[in-house]
């Protein structure tokens, strides 16, 4: 609360700072008005808007685009508050908002400096470290305000002006509160997931354009109140009864913390019109800890364990990532060439080591009035290496990937109460080829794809270890997106089908859904007059059965399993919202179709789905 309340403090002190200023452009914009003698009534008062405030995203900006983009104000899918909901249920979680979460699918590997392993929680630090750099000319609030039934409450804040015409600063909140969907021993304020998140940016350009500099300061606090999911014998599946709060849980009165705290600093200088020199470093604290101070009310849960009394396990990695590097830009291409330095201190209940890592790398972009063209080459001293190609044109998309990506810190070292292993792995090869076919007129989008991925040398976590399958592993994607837009764009309906096959080698170590279907179906128009924008729709989600990845609260991590298979099953969501100005509010029935008060699914192995619950939501924008 103290950081809270210094950073409401400097925002206060710029606001002031800044209001000479603000005064001087609305009176400026007054003497223009009565020069055009124009009438000063309701719509002429509205001096700032959307048109006013725009961003540009940070991977354009190390690209030396300048291009920023206004804001987004359509009703389109802010209903979607959950990870899993916003990415087309692409991820499982523990049936609650703010639970940990795992790709259905494999995992890609997004960075190529070496990782920490501990991701079950990273899509929420990619939702709250917005990658969006402002230019404000009022001060502006952006605020979302999640009430969601069952005790789960979400909130979003954010506050960003101009101090002056160089310097920008962004101060924003994030905090989920969820209780108990199962297990709960109160029915309100048993707690769950408690999580905060605070991140402060400050952004510059120079007047004469020729310093570019941002700094970006987030942390987080993930506190997860386990309870190690319902307490059945697998033997007895598929389960005949959801009786959800009334279920007896594994594990009692554990906690989980994950903490995260990064610190990122940007400077580039121009020496000449197409040409910049650039420093970007990146600070980055991570840890998760697991503490059972009561091992005897859980030792059913536990196979092994080295203290019988009590765990306070815990697991740290530090990293400091160094880039220096030129760049510049033309009408058709730009280019991005840069060395990186690394150092990484890991601890595991007080056993520390050092690692470092040196990379160049090269980024050159075409732009071209028919298509764009993307590469990225990467190499390690270790002879790790990533190349990535992407062709982009109106009708055709195609990428292809090839990378040798060393194993996490976690996948090597780890030492706690209930595990303890030092893995010397093969680095993992990678190979994805995508391709995508944008067939689009009035009335209909059509979308075929095709995703192709070879593994060799996978590594897999089996709960106690980790393993590396040296085999060769396919596994392919078939994808169908069709779009319709029907009765002049009132009724749409958006289809995705995936279809997603391995190869015999991965059978078991790959586990996935092979059907997977996603559509809704909404009428999109506008009420009273046509002032208002509504939607008002339906959401289908369904996948087949498969020995999803279940989660252990030790590690924090999810394993693969093959003895508790989820079933298959098509979930309904129905929702309603609408635009007021710059208020947009809407109301969501999850899971519409659990007409049985204990008719439910599994969404990971022993966590059942979220129930049927009511949400209501807003998004509010504010300006001056």
């Amino acid at each position: 609360m103290r950081i809270i309340f210094i950073f409401l403090i400097l925002i206060c002190s710029f606001s002031s700072f800044a209001q000479e200023r603000e005064e001087n452009t609305e009176k400026e914009v007054n003497q223009e008005r009565l020069k055009q003698r124009t009438m000063l009534d309701d719509s002429t008062k509205i001096i700032y808007g959307m048109k006013t405030t725009s961003y540009i995203d940070k991977d354009n900006f190390h690209f030396s685009d300048t291009i920023f983009n206004i804001l987004d104000s359509t009703l389109n899918n802010i209903y979607d508050i959950s990870v899993p909901e916003s990415n087309e249920f692409l991820y499982q979680n523990l049936g609650n908002l703010g639970s940990p979460l795992n790709n259905i699918y494999l995992n890609i590997p997004t960075a190529f400096s070496l990782q920490s392993g501990l991701g079950s929680l990273k899509p929420y630090i990619k939702n709250i470290s917005t990658e969006r750099l402002y230019d404000t000319k009022s001060p502006f609030i952006d605020l979302g305000l999640y009430f969601g039934g069952l005790g789960r409450s979400k909130v979003d804040f954010e506050f960003s002006r101009n101090v002056n015409k160089s310097w920008n600063l962004t101060f924003a909140i994030n905090r989920i509160s969820s209780d108990k969907q199962i297990g709960a021993i109160r029915n309100k304020g048993d707690k769950n997931i408690k999580s905060s998140s605070v991140r402060l940016n400050v952004f510059h350009n120079s007047k004469n354009k020729k310093v570019s500099h941002y700094t970006d300061f987030m942390t987080l606090n993930h506190n997860i109140l386990g309870t190690g999911g319902i307490d059945l014998v697998t033997d007895s599946l598929p389960l005949k009864f959801f009786l959800y709060k009334d279920f007896d849980v594994r594990l009692k009165d554990v906690n989980n913390l994950y903490k995260n705290l990064k610190l990122e600093s940007y400077t580039d200088y121009r020496l000449s019109d197409h040409f910049k020199v650039y420093n970007h470093t990146k600070f980055k604290n991570e840890q998760f800890s697991y503490e059972d101070m009561n091992i005897s009310e859980n030792l059913d849960f536990y196979d092994q364990l080295t203290n019988n009394i009590s765990t306070q396990d815990s697991f740290k990695v530090k990293s400091i990532n160094n880039r220096v590097g030129i760049k510049g830009n033309s009408k058709i291409l730009n280019y991005n060439i840069y060395g990186n330095i690394g150092t990484y201190k890991f601890n595991t209940n007080l056993v520390e080591n050092n690692i470092s890592e040196l990379y160049v790398g090269a980024l050159i972009k075409y732009i071209n009035s028919n298509f764009d063209l993307f590469g990225n080459f990467e190499i390690k001293k270790t002879s790790d290496y990533r190349f990535k190609l992407d062709f982009k044109s109106r009708i055709f998309e195609a990428s292809y990937l090839s990378g040798l990506y060393e194993p996490t810190i976690f996948q090597e070292n780890y030492k706690g109460n209930h595990y303890s292993w030092t893995n010397d792995f093969n680095s993992s090869f990678l190979n994805v080829i995508n391709a995508k076919i944008n067939l689009e007129n009035n009335f209909l989008i059509f979308s075929p794809s095709i995703n192709l991925h070879t593994i060799k040398d996978h590594i897999y976590y089996v709960e106690t270890n980790h393993l590396q399958h040296a085999q060769l592993i396919s596994f392919n994607q078939f994808i169908i997106d069709l779009k319709l837009k029907l009765f002049g764009s009132i009724i749409q309906i958006d289809n995705k089908y995936t279809y997603s096959v391995s190869s015999k080698s991965g059978e078991g170590i790959l586990n996935f859904p092979r059907h997977k279907f996603y559509s809704k179906l909404y009428y999109n128009g506008k009420w009273f007059n046509n002032t208002i924008p509504v939607q008002l729709g339906a959401i289908t989600s369904y996948r087949s059965e498969f020995y999803g990845d279940s989660y252990n609260p030790i590690t924090q991590n999810f394993y693969v399993q093959n003895e508790f298979q989820l079933e298959n099953y098509l979930r309904f969501d129905i929702f309603f919202t609408m635009q007021v100005n710059n208020l947009r509010i809407y109301l969501k029935m999850n899971h519409f179709n659990q007409f049985d008060r204990y008719d439910g699914y599994f969404v990971t192995p022993y966590y059942p789905a979220q129930k049927k619950v009511l949400d209501l939501g807003v998004r509010w924008y504010f300006f001056n």
